[in-house]
């Protein structure tokens, strides 16, 4: 019994997450009703779906680039190539669907790099996060100038008030935990000096990490090159958004995709989804409704989405399938 005491928080956490996301997807399906969603499911159009399907590709794609530029930049393997990037991406995505794990698809990618193309995984991590952070922060900046213009269009709809509050609140967090980081290093060490037992262990890992998300300033990296990739995938994922909603009848002007790019994004980082479905559904449907798109629509696009992320996530199984991913050959690093 005692050695099943540990185990017991991590799946009754699980049990909660499955509970809570079907609990919320039977909620919205009483409150739309199950026959006009259906209606909508059945007679959308193949076409815009597999146009969806190609244009998801193209911005997993497009975003490894701005990751490979940040291994390049990072040190971590300044030769490395950019189909190697490409072939590790695909290999979390994959593992991160299919495989059952208390790791996020980005960890898996950074400890697949780590192991392919040297490095450590803590390193890595802070090139993930990276990429991410300056993806949220762009599309944050974007989705508050697409909320100036929808409410300078004087049609009534626009962006939802919390969504914007949201937005805000993103970009000021990631402002002051890289001031934090950049300004407070001191502070940082203390704390680290203070972790004993078994989180000594992590010291090292952390200020690694720490060291490498200051890539801007350590590396004397360019800026704009990156933000200009992150911007191209906004552009990317809300045509992707566009292309669903032409699927289902849910037509709105295209600053309301860019706006729900971000707004998806932040609805992510809840756990209160599994593989994306339960509340990221009932956030699309708040975001879109706001828009003016009808509550059936809204829910059927916001079941179909989550299938586009995991499509593209499937076809990572080629570079494992093929070899692209042997975890024995390691290109020279610099630490």
């Amino acid at each position: 019994m005692v050695s099943l005491l540990p185990a017991l928080p991590k799946w009754t956490f699980k049990a909660i997450r499955i509970a809570f996301g079907l609990g919320v997807l039977v909620l919205l399906v009483i409150k739309v009703g199950h026959a006009k969603p259906l209606e909508r499911l059945a007679a959308a159009k193949p076409l815009f779906i597999m146009l969806g399907v190609v244009v998801v590709i193209i911005d997993g794609l497009v975003r490894v680039w701005n990751w490979t530029q940040l291994i390049r930049a990072m040190h971590l393997a300044p030769q490395v190539a950019y189909s190697r990037v490409v072939s590790i991406s695909w290999a979390g995505g994959f593992l991160g669907q299919v495989v059952p794990s208390t790791a996020g698809t980005d960890a898996l990618r950074a400890m697949i790099a780590a192991r392919t193309i040297g490095g450590p995984v803590s390193a890595h991590a802070a090139g993930i996060v990276m990429l991410n952070a300056l993806s949220l922060v762009v599309g944050c900046t974007t989705g508050i100038g697409c909320a100036l213009w929808l409410a300078a269009s004087g049609d009534g709809h626009g962006v939802r008030l919390l969504a914007l509050v949201n937005f805000v609140g993103a970009i000021a967090a990631a402002a002051m935990c890289y001031w934090l980081l950049r300004s407070q290093r001191g502070l940082l060490l203390r704390i680290l000096r203070r972790m004993h037992g078994p989180w000594r262990k992590l010291r090292r890992p952390i200020r690694r990490f720490a060291h490498k998300m200051l890539v801007f300033e350590r590396f004397h990296v360019n800026l704009a090159p990156i933000v200009a990739v992150a911007f191209l995938t906004l552009i990317t994922r809300a045509t992707v958004y566009a292309m669903v909603g032409l699927a289902v009848g849910v037509v709105l002007p295209f600053p309301a995709w860019l706006a729900l790019v971000p707004a998806y994004t932040l609805s992510g980082l809840i756990p209160y989804s599994v593989s994306g479905y339960g509340g990221d559904q009932a956030a699309i449907v708040y975001m879109l409704t706001g828009f003016g798109a009808s509550a059936s629509g809204a829910l059927v696009f916001a079941l179909i989405v989550p299938i586009m992320a995991m499509t593209y996530n499937m076809i990572g199984g080629l570079p494992i399938l093929f070899g692209r991913i042997d975890t024995r050959a390691r290109l020279p690093a610099s630490y």
